[in-house]
């Protein structure tokens, strides 16, 4: 008896092995993660029992890779959108066996009457692991091999199925773009996981769209202002620097940075010496023999146009020199048949660089685009910053600057168009909204000199997020960051960096693959869009009710201060106010 329902026990596991086995089999081929240095805990992994685990997870939760991430599941979930928002969520898998062909299938979106979401508007992806230090690092720290590492979970990778080894943990990132002319109401779905030899799994969501319209990113108004590298995806790609391949293939990186609004184009007057970019200058000059140099702006005007011709058009940000760096201007001199290097100091070579940037100023009005254009000196000592601004305002009066706030701040961003402030300038309110009235630019500048507020991959992912709601709050008009994408050696493996903390250089990972870090910012600036259209709604309808719910915004957003942070964490500001922005759009 005992053999003939083992015998039984056995047929009915192969008939519902075959069962779980009826999709096709497919590769799910990808590179691989570097190992975990944390210890698993195999007594935990042993207690989850066989076959794989899925549930909603918390999106400010880093999931260890080989740590078992919660002991209870949670298989229902509601989300409140906007329409015309993208909302993300994250849901977790996790087995102590190893599994194989794990594929991801959404239902289409469907109300009780029938109205119905495709399912392509949601986005599923794998969340892999990449080496981070586990703290902030600066240049006092030591060198990477002295330092603590960890496994973080941070690039977002779309394949069609993934692999699981044994005892180990797989986070997915889900994102769901709400169609700006939908019906409001209750959309239900379902994610089916499917595996090779294991049951589907299934979570069910509750996707509720208020009568509310979020406009698109080309209308946002926050000012989105990111630093891309082309040099760089060249590099990856490995096709040739301006050539028709390393265009399009940075295609997908520019559709990423018009996700979070971006309206700028960055182009480089004089390239940075001893940099990658340095032989694949923007302008390149010729010395004639009357001793002037002359330049050419064939691959200047082709970055532009490309720029322009794919949504990115209102701004041009024309970066000059960084005084603590050390630029160049490359030139060939036709006399003498040889390539000459000349670095640029502002007090030795002063008519060599007033004379290029004239050609510059006179090429930009010629193709109509000096209306756009805002010159950018990069950080430096205040006398050198101040000859800097002098000699592009005897150039051309009126002309548009952009400058860093340091400590010389006072004097000279008096008349400057574009003030990009760090951190050790937060909290002037007052300033900030009075270059507002003025029609100049105040943004937030990404420092990679202080340990938080920040995105680095250790960062809690809600401090990404938190940005949006710290510009709303200080009448700030947007964000700037340097670093897009200037990868290391191994981006998709390891961000270490020897004096800077791991995530500094980048957000986004070769290939267009965007990551947590991300998704967090961009969901900050569409909550700094909406707490505009509702201040503005309640404003233009006068009622007591109404004075109050703007009290009530403002009392939520005087919490967003640098000082608050790590006493209160940015994820439970954040959370405050996405409670409150529910609140008041369900009204």
């Amino acid at each position: 008896m005992k053999v003939f329902l083992q015998i039984n026990l056995l047929l009915i596991a192969l008939i519902l092995s075959s069962c779980y086995n009826q999709r096709p089999e497919i590769t799910c081929k990808t590179y691989n993660e570097p190992k975990d240095p944390e210890a698993k805990n195999l007594e935990e992994w042993e207690a989850t029992g066989r076959g794989l685990h899925l549930s909603f997870g918390e999106k400010d939760i880093k999931y260890k890779k080989s740590k078992v991430p919660m002991l209870g599941v949670t298989k229902d979930k509601e989300v409140l959108a906007w329409k015309g928002e993208t909302v993300s969520f994250q849901a977790v898998l996790w087995s102590a066996f190893p599994v194989s062909q794990i594929e991801c299938e959404w239902e289409n979106l469907i109300a009780s009457n029938g109205d119905t979401i495709p399912n392509s508007v949601i986005q599923t992806r794998y969340v892999r692991y990449v080496l981070s230090d586990t703290n902030f690092v600066n240049e006092e720290s030591d060198q990477t091999s002295w330092r603590d590492s960890c496994l973080l979970p941070d690039m977002l990778d779309s394949l069609p199925c993934m692999d699981m080894m044994a005892q180990s943990v797989r986070p997915v990132w889900v994102k769901i773009h709400v169609p700006e002319d939908v019906k409001a109401g209750v959309y239900s779905t379902s994610l089916k996981v499917y595996s090779r030899k294991n049951p589907p799994q299934e979570l069910r969501l509750k996707l509720k769209v208020c009568d509310k319209v979020l406009p698109r990113p080309e209308n946002w108004r926050f000012q989105t202002n990111m630093y891309i590298n082309p040099v760089a995806i060249a590099q990856w790609h490995k096709v040739d620097v301006w050539s028709e391949k390393h265009y399009d293939a940075m295609l997908p990186y520019v559709g990423l940075m018009k996700k979070a609004g971006q309206k700028a184009i960055n182009v480089s007057i004089f390239p940075q010496a001893n940099s990658a970019n340095e032989n694949h200058a923007l302008i390149t000059w010729k010395k004639s023999a009357n001793n002037r140099l002359q330049a050419d702006f064939t691959k200047f005007d082709q970055w532009i146009k490309f720029m322009m011709n794919h949504g990115i058009s209102s701004q041009l940000d024309c970066y000059i020199l960084n005084p603590e760096l050390v630029s160049e201007v490359i030139y060939t001199d036709e006399t003498k048949q040889i390539t000459i290097r000349e670095q640029l100091d502002v007090n030795k070579n002063k008519a060599l660089i007033k004379q290029c940037l004239k050609q510059v100023i006179e090429h930009l009005k010629e193709r109509d685009w000096y209306g756009k254009a805002v010159f950018a000196i990069g950080k430096g000592s205040a006398d050198d910053v101040s000859k800097l601004k002098d000699l592009l305002q005897n150039i051309e009066s009126g002309i548009r600057l952009e400058l860093v706030a340091h400590e010389w701040t006072s004097g000279l961003l008096k008349d400057v168009y574009a003030a990009n402030v760090p951190s050790g300038f937060s909290n002037l309110k007052e300033w900030f909204k009075l270059r507002h009235q003025q029609g100049l630019e105040t943004s937030y500048q990404l420092d990679d000199k202080v340990a938080f507020p920040n995105t680095y991959l250790h960062s809690p992912s809600s401090e990404a997020a938190w940005f949006g709601w710290y510009v709303a709050a200080q009448g700030l008009d947007g964000l700037h960051i340097d670093n897009f994408n200037n990868w290391g050696q191994y981006p998709l493996t390891d961000a270490r960096l020897p004096k800077s903390s791991s995530g500094s250089n980048f957000l986004i990972y070769p290939g267009g693959r965007s990551s947590i870090r991300y998704e967090q910012l961009l969901e900050g600036i569409q909550d700094y869009e909406k707490i505009v259209i509702l201040k503005e709604g309640l404003v233009s309808n006068e009622s007591a009710s109404n004075t109050q719910k703007l009290e009530l915004i403002d009392e939520v957003l005087s919490d967003f201060v640098i000082d608050r942070i790590p006493r209160e964490s940015a994820s439970q500001m954040v959370k405050s106010g996405k409670d409150l922005i529910e609140e008041l759009s369900m009204n």
